[in-house]
């Protein structure tokens, strides 16, 4: 009956987003494991990235303290720690 069809849809599509969730899931969790190694890193570490990121010093060899804008900013593209 028209019933029975609209359930049976109703029953393939959830059986389609459920594969869809755990195709999601798994997709994830492979992110994680390739992302983890990267949360080990010695603190030490991640501040010599952050301090090989900060501008050079110019070339009259004047320095110039980083900006209170602009370092964190960068450091939160290096790191989220």
């Amino acid at each position: 009956s028209g019933l029975q069809t609209v359930v049976d849809g109703i029953h393939t599509l959830q059986q389609h987003v459920v594969e869809q969730k755990n195709k999601i899931i798994e997709s994830i969790n492979m992110h994680k494991r390739l992302v983890s190694p990267l949360w080990r890193l010695p603190t030490e570490v991640l501040s010599q990235i952050f301090c090989h990121c900060l501008p050079q010093i110019s070339e009259l060899h004047e320095f110039q303290p980083p900006s209170k804008v602009t370092a964190p900013m960068l450091l939160t593209r290096i790191c989220r720690r």
